[in-house]
């Protein structure tokens, strides 16, 4: 899916982007940490997730060399 130059990835397809569990998504989509978009007016809401805000939060959450030297020290 696609609207614009942006595309539009179910959570399935989030997850695979991501490389992360379903719990781990909807962890971060709750705590609003990650954009998501309701699709749907049901009791279990489909939500939608746009590509390019996903690959924008994790190079937002990147490890630069400092960090990663206090990550191995610990």
């Amino acid at each position: 899916m696609t609207t614009g130059n942006d595309e539009i990835l179910t959570g399935q397809e989030a997850r695979e982007l991501l490389k992360i569990s379903r719990s781990t998504l909807w962890k971060l989509t709750k705590d609003k940490q990650i954009p998501a978009y309701r699709v749907g007016n049901g009791k279990i809401p489909n939500l939608r997730y746009k590509k390019s805000e996903l690959l924008a939060w994790l190079d937002s959450n990147r490890i630069d060399g400092s960090e990663k030297e206090t990550l191995i020290q610990e």
